[in-house]
């Protein structure tokens, strides 16, 4: 069938040529119109069911809105784990779907639970759905601006005008407002004046209500006209409701303002924003579900550009944290990969050729394998972003093996037949055909050996499994491509174009150098066989000690591999027993001295921005708050390298923000490296901060937006890693928290360690006085009514003002209730109209409870977070962190720990791995054993493997990266690539000792018959392992956006690659013992 292929395309080069040309057009198309971000999107199938409670302690929250929708949401089909948060006045329940559930289904799913759990509720509480977006859906931050305006007038126009605005953009979900503060009309009730002119709390309430209300009564008609009947009875002033009628004493009204004074103030809010130390209005653009984040920003922008033109002289819109930033420059990183990719393979190729354009031909299978992967991209939905675009750039040096191979061969029969195509007796077609065809089934299988690769990478599931498997795909997509190219496309030019003085290899000094040196050192393997061999069981033996924990039984188990190699596989005649004793010690010196590679999920990925994330204690208030965020950012806008720098207290108002007061974030956008301090790195500069940021009483913890996103939304834990304490009892969960902190602060590599502090909120509690209240005829309720009303305040009614809306709110005066003493006098009318002290009602105590109260799966949970210093690996910090915990902490029946955080993805992922790999690597053995039909001849070429990997390995423990996932996938793409070249060596060494049969009759018969093969080959070989080599090199330079998720996956290639060299020799070397024994057992 290939063979058919390729006779098609050489007999068609027009069709093949419109085809390419179409191809072009259609992959340039596929560029301009895929969806473009900085990275996957990793974050869970999430639904926010979000209930507000206004004036509710978290304790109140927790048993009779969060613990009820809990229970009542666990049946949701495809569910896999239910977080909740009960906070002041607010409920949020996060349902996390599993991957494979339809997200928009899910959210039909829980809403209609929410229909049935909604009847278990307290009366008056609704339930309702949070946006359609994913945890990573924040994507845009913004702050109104303008010099001479209030910020409660800048959170008019946010709320009124720009948020509407935006929100209206296609693929946004919701657009939070965050700071300043929203007017409100307040009226502050003196309860002296009520006592005097007998009003009661309740007829103000009512009076209030019903003076807010504008009617309509249809219509007249008068002289033939239709006139529409209103009635104008909403409040549009203070004064208006200063003339509110309350009451009357003896025909004569009494008003709203003879009992209250009235005014404009802030509502209650339980946020603030600061930019650079200074109050601040803002918004956050929430993306929906499924979109993509460039086109959503650029949308909003384009939005943003023409509602400016509708606001107020001065005021602008400023952004300070905008994704695509980040994605420009990811993309930037890739592109600059690319195209010193490109340079450095064109550089290497028309060298060795000698002819310009073979050099051009070979590098044409770059572009049109990248342009048919991008149109593949296109219809399979997967974006562009720093992990499918990396896919292609560590692909680029083996994309263009094929082309190497295809071209080289059709190059040498064009020399080698250039007689018989002068004389007529071959055309150029033929020669052309009968060399593709001659590499064509070779190069297939080497590339199905790379794709059947990647099948451990598509099986992974999770974070992991979103995060590479876009890379599996384009480099698999982009593989696929070059074979296509390279059996259609590249034969049809060899014909058309390999033409004028082609050099035989001898004429050029770069392929006779390279041939003399091979065969140099090919000869002296093929005689010193055994000597050779053992060099790469070196390599591969000492390898292992990178990957062996640092201990006796770990030597034990390295010492009984180097013994058994040593008495059974060497030749007896190099055994002795010195050279044993000589070996263990050498041994035990590289075990103890050689370096360790540590494991994580995933390299720290550089966003270009910086979050800061302090804790306070729960006791503080949101003024206090306000006041050490100013100073923070202050501190912070001090350091040189920071551009901006904006701080959030507590929560937007989006269902997607569940933060207390006491909880900060604060993005810190940085100025490029280039504008730092000389020797400064991004780690030194956060450490730095860190020092100038020890406040009393605040726990300070460094992360970065996206990962803080997506850690929250995986685990529940908002650093790398963390600890979950689970148990009934709150007091006894944060005992127990707080003991973990204090023993893991002692384990080296522990940083920004903070353990939650749950019950530390202050509380004034009112106990009603049944027996007390029953004597006056007082219920429960009208006491809890004072207390909600005239302390809390309660919004009554809201005013229309135009487009704008504004609540109205009753409660006593300032003066009246902030402190004990007011509280105690707080009066309570009875049914008769007397008025009665609280104090008389209630016992009012002191006490301390939950600010916030967060559980999972219905069980109450406190967690201990923290993150791990850089250069100590996260792996090995949890299992000794882990084991330390078991051994100091006691934990009492009923209660038990996790640890949790990203380092769970990463064992997920090997365990994942670990079953797939081999499978994939058998599945590689047996095709390249339908290409050779020999077990023994596939064993030779499979020899690839180990070494690539001790080869990978061993630039790995130098180059001080971790094993991480990333690294996973750069082996699994080196296994399927590591033995192309033995295949290539193989196929000629089987076609020259074919016709050689029966010529071939001492040893040296077969060593001249495998050097004059790989002497055949090694052009080729060279070139294809060189380029995929150089064309690394760049990555390893790379300074941009990216590079330090790119670095990772191309270590296993790159080192690997440069061992693979030797299997140049030891596929040769293998295959000429085979023969020997062959030809032995005919001369027996």
């Amino acid at each position: 069938m290939i063979n058919k292929l390729i006779s098609y395309c050489l007999r068609t080069p027009f069709v093949v040529f419109v085809v390419y040309i179409a191809l072009f057009l259609w992959g340039a198309w596929a560029i301009s119109n895929i969806p473009v971000d900085a990275i996957p999107d990793i974050g869970e199938k999430q639904v926010i069911v979000y209930t507000e409670w206004p004036g509710r302690s978290a304790k109140d929250v927790e048993d009779q809105i969060t613990y009820s929708l809990s229970a009542s949401l666990r049946g949701v089909p495809g569910v896999k784990t239910i977080r909740a948060s009960s906070a002041f006045g607010f409920s949020e329940v996060y349902l996390i779907f599993k991957d494979n559930v339809d997200y928009y289904w899910a959210r039909s799913r829980v809403l209609e639970k929410l229909n049935l759990a909604a009847g278990r509720l307290p009366q008056g509480v609704v339930p309702v759905l949070g946006p359609d977006a994913t945890g990573l859906g924040q994507v845009f931050w913004y702050t109104v601006e303008g010099k001479g305006y209030s910020i409660d007038k800048l959170r008019s126009l946010q709320d009124w005008f720009i948020r509407y605005q935006l929100n209206s953009v296609d693929g946004v979900s919701e657009v939070a407002s965050v700071g300043g503060f929203v007017k409100q009309y307040q009226i502050d009730i003196d309860p002296n004046k009520m006592l005097g002119f007998n009003i009661h709390l309740g007829q103000v309430m009512d009076a209030v209500k019903k003076s807010n209300i504008d009617v309509g009564a249809k219509v007249i008609e008068n002289n033939a006209m239709e006139y529409i009947i209103r009635g104008l009875g909403f409040i549009k002033s203070l004064g208006d409701i200063e003339n509110i009628v309350v009451g009357e004493i003896n025909g004569t009204p009494i008003y709203v303002r003879n009992i209250a004074t009235v005014g404009l103030g802030p509502e209650f809010r339980r946020g603030a924003l600061d930019k650079d130390g200074h109050e601040a209005v803002g918004g956050v653009v929430i993306m929906r579900y499924g979109e993509n984040a460039m086109q959503v920003i650029h949308r909003v922008k384009a939005a943003i550009k023409e509602l400016e033109k509708g606001l107020p002289a001065g005021v602008r819109i400023v952004p300070f944290y905008d994704r695509t930033e980040l994605i420009h420059r990811t993309i930037g990183t890739l592109r600059e990969a690319l195209i010193l990719e490109l340079i450095i393979t064109m550089a290497i190729v028309v060298p060795f050729l000698a002819h310009i354009w073979a050099g051009i031909m070979i590098c044409l299978a770059l572009p049109f394998s990248v342009l048919m992967a991008y149109i593949a991209m296109y219809y399979l939905k997967i974006d562009a972003n720093i992990m499918s675009l990396s896919g292609i750039a560590i692909a680029i040096g083996t994309l263009v093996d094929m082309a190497i191979i295809m071209t080289e061969n059709a190059y040498r029969h064009l020399i080698i037949h250039a007689e018989d195509i002068k004389k007529g007796i071959k055309t150029r077609l033929d020669v052309v055909f009968g060399a593709a065809s001659e590499v064509g089934s070779a190069v297939l299988t080497a590339v199905l050996t790379t794709v059947v690769s990647f099948l451990a990478v598509f099986a992974l599931e999770a974070q992991e499994g979103k995060l590479f498997k876009p890379l599996a795909w384009t480099k698999s997509l982009t593989l696929l491509a070059s074979i296509t190219v390279a059996l259609t496309l590249i034969p049809v030019l060899c014909m058309l174009f390999l033409k004028g003085r082609l050099r035989p290899p001898e004429e050029n000094p770069l392929v006779r150098a390279l041939h003399y040196h091979y065969e140099k050192i090919l000869r002296w393997c093929l005689s010193h066989r055994t000597a050779f061999l053992i060099i790469p069981a070196v390599v591969l033996i000492s390898s292992l000690t990178f990957m062996l924990p640092k201990n006796i039984i770990s030597l034990l188990i390295f010492l009984f591999i180097i013994v058994s190699i040593f008495i059974f596989i060497l030749p007896k005649k190099i055994k002795s027993g010195l050279g044993l004793i000589l070996i263990i010690i050498l041994s035990v010196g590289w075990f103890w001295i050689s370096p360790r590679i540590g494991r994580e999920f995933m390299p720290v990925f550089d966003e270009g921005t910086v979050l800061f994330m302090p804790v306070m204690r729960p006791s503080t208030s949101l003024t206090e708050a306000v006041r050490v965020i100013q100073i923070q950012d202050k501190i912070i806008k001090s350091f040189p390298e920071v551009e901006i720098v904006v701080g959030k207290v507590g929560r937007a108002e989006t269902a997607t923000d569940p933060a207390p007061i006491e909880m900060f974030e604060t993005i810190i956008t940085l100025k490029p490296k280039n504008q730092w301090r000389k020797g400064l790195t991004r780690e030194k500069l956060i450490r730095q901060m860190d020092a100038a940021l020890q406040l009393p009483g605040v726990s300070n913890i460094w992360t970065q937006p996206i990962i803080n996103r997506i850690d929250m939304l995986a685990t529940g834990i908002r650093t790398s890693v963390g600890v979950k304490v689970f148990g009934p009892d709150l007091q006894r969960i944060e005992d127990i928290a707080t003991q973990i902190e204090k023993v893991v602060k002692e384990v080296p590599g522990a940083v920004d360690l903070y353990s939650e502090k749950i019950v530390g909120k202050p509380y004034i509690e009112f106990k009603i006085k049944r027996e007390q209240i029953a004597r006056y005829g007082i219920s429960v309720r009208d006491v809890q009514d004072v207390i909600e009303m005239a302390i809390g305040g309660e919004n009554l009614t809201t005013t229309v003002e135009g487009r704008e809306r504004y609540p109205v709110r009753i409660r006593y005066a300032r003066e009246l209730r902030d402190n004990i003493d007011a509280l105690r006098r707080v009066l309570v009318s009875t049914k008769d109209g007397a008025q009665i002290p609280i104090s008389q009602l209630v016992d009012i105590y002191f006490v301390t409870g939950p600010a916030m109260i967060n559980s999972e799966n219905g069980l109450l949970r406190a967690y201990v977070l923290m993150n791990v210093r850089s250069g100590r690996d996260m792996i090995g910090f949890v299992e000794e962190a882990s084991k330390i915990v078991n051994q100091k902490v006691k934990l009492p029946p009923g209660y038990f720990i996790q640890w949790s955080g990203q380092f769970e993805n990463q064992v997920r992922a090997k365990n994942k791995i670990a079953i797939l790999l081999p499978i994939s690597l058998l599945i590689n053995f047996m095709l390249i054993y339908m290409c050779f039909r020999s077990v023994i001849k596939s064993a030779f070429i499979f020899t690839a493997v180990p070494v690539t990997l001790a080869g990978g390995v061993w630039l790995l423990a130098f180059s001080g990266f971790n094993f991480s996932v990333a690294v996973w996938v750069g082996f699994i793409a080196l296994f399927g690539i590591a033995v192309d070249d033995g295949i290539l060596i193989t196929t000629y060494l089987d076609d020259v000792f074919r016709e050689r049969r029966g010529k071939i009759k001492t040893r040296q018969d077969i060593i001249e018959a495998t050097v004059y093969a790989g002497l055949g080959r090694i052009r080729p070989a060279f070139l294809t392992t060189i380029t995929t080599i150089a064309a690394l090199v760049p990555i390893m330079f790379l300074k941009g956006t990216g590079a330090e998720v790119m670095q990772p996956m191309a270590i296993p290639s790159l080192g690997g690659m440069t061992i693979e060299m030797i299997t140049w020799f030891i596929v040769p070397t293998l295959y000429s013992w085979r023969e020997e024994k062959r030809l032995a057992k005919q001369k027996v």
